[in-house]
């Protein structure tokens, strides 16, 4: 790649081992989902009847989208996933720095947007207002939407849960990286890390065995993440996944769309996520976490605030 020596990481803890993470501070109940599905599985899913469908208030989406049963068996079927920020007006006029929440939703021209998960950030309020946000530790729940209801806050649809440790980063020193784990059992889903790679971006993605399967990386010289304050948000900022170090072809890509409206006045964004052809969906989730990442690392900063992290 260009400029870049990975450098050995040290070993990565397995499931027995995932007590050496922070605990996760909610207790759940067992996840009701796998992730591994069986053609027996895709097909009942193919047949079950698809629920009622709903709008959300177009100062949110403004697009009708419908609710699933179970998103990792909808995962196996997606070839794309949207991740839409949900914009926060009194943060704009306030200035005090509230909770991000994410909605994220499978989409095809045959079926349509698909709710698959809810994610919201859990955080202290001082380090919310006072580091940057690529520097701020915080939880986040990955809750899973099956109704209307489910979209109110709820740990027990909690599938998947997130800690990002406070990382005062440096060049490189004190790296950023992203612990996931299962909610149910607190097992290792996985884990990403940003190596210190100059000034191009760059993320190494490991599943829950520590096997490094993906590396995303990024072009510095894109106008989206040179330009700072609203000029960003008009320019779409690609993020390309690769299998291998060598990074000779894309094979998906994470894209920062160019914002709509609600989108242009607040701070939220949203992200295109195109996955590999032959990802499994552990892998697939493994690169919506990433996203959730990335807009931590370089598009949540403030007026003024430079989040870029080398």
């Amino acid at each position: 790649m260009k400029g870049y020596t990975p450098v050995p990481n040290p070993a990565y803890p397995l499931q027995n081992q995932s007590q050496e993470y922070p605990q996760v501070p909610n207790n759940y109940p067992n996840a009701p989902f796998g992730y591994e599905s069986t053609p027996n599985q895709t097909q009942n899913y193919l047949n079950q009847q698809i629920p009622q469908t709903v709008v959300l208030p177009t100062n949110y989406f403004g697009f009708t989208y419908s609710f699933i049963l179970d998103p990792m068996e909808e995962l196996a079927l997606s070839k794309g996933v949207l991740i839409r920020q949900q914009p926060k007006f009194f943060e704009q006029m306030s200035g005090c720095e509230l909770p991000n929440r994410y909605f994220v939703f499978s989409q095809s021209p045959q079926t349509g947007f698909k709710m698959l998960f809810k994610c919201k950030e859990q955080s202290e309020c001082f380090q919310r207002n006072c580091y940057p946000p690529s520097r701020r530790e915080f939880h986040m729940d990955l809750e899973i939407t099956t109704n209307a209801e489910s979209l109110n806050d709820n740990p027990q649809n909690s599938f998947i849960h997130l800690y990002k440790p406070f990382k005062c980063t440096c060049c490189c020193l004190e790296r950023p990286v992203m612990i996931a784990n299962y909610s149910s059992s607190g097992d290792i889903f996985g884990k990403i890390d940003q190596p210190f790679n100059g000034c191009n971006p760059i993320f190494t993605l490991y599943d829950d065995a520590g096997s490094l399967r993906y590396y995303i990386y990024a072009e510095c010289l894109q106008c989206g993440l040179l330009c700072n304050g609203p000029c960003s948000k008009m320019y779409e900022v690609v993020f390309n996944i690769y299998r291998d170090v060598n990074m000779e072809k894309p094979i998906g890509n994470i894209i920062k769309k160019i914002a709509n409206y609600g989108e242009l006045v607040t701070r939220a964004d949203s992200y295109q996520i195109n996955f590999p052809a032959d990802a499994k969906p552990n892998e697939k989730l493994l690169l919506i976490i990433t996203g959730l990442m990335i807009d931590y690392q370089y598009f949540e900063k403030r007026e003024g605030q430079n989040g870029y992290n080398g």
